[in-house]
């Protein structure tokens, strides 16, 4: 019964280690989608925090999956900036400053 345990236990962690650490283009159903890109999309080399140069390579990844598909690209001028996201001005956008920042824009629309 234990040993059922300890299987399903190695078993859930092994998906979500493979999830964490899947290559950026597993990531493109991601780009295809509406809305905001999960954090570890965002976190290319899987360090903890978003730099403006990943922020940069994600979205052009996304612009260019999205084209390619036929999306129309509008609002892409209204993206926020990195300097917006990044909170404290440390040069790099961490989870729960990514959280602070998505939860104060959910605010605002209501």
């Amino acid at each position: 019964m234990n040993s059922k345990f300890t299987l399903l236990g190695l078993l859930t962690v092994a998906l979500l280690s493979g999830a964490a650490f899947s290559s950026q283009g597993d990531y493109e159903k991601y780009y295809l989608q509406r809305g905001p890109m999960p954090f570890e999309v965002m976190d290319i080399n899987g360090d903890g925090v978003i730099t403006a140069q990943e922020q940069a390579a994600v979205r052009a990844q996304r612009h260019a999956a999205r084209a390619k598909a036929g999306y129309m690209m509008r609002n892409v001028n209204k993206a926020p900036t990195f300097q917006q996201i990044d909170l404290d001005g440390s040069g790099a956008i961490s989870r729960n400053e990514l959280s602070t920042w998505r939860a104060g824009c959910f605010q605002q629309r209501r």
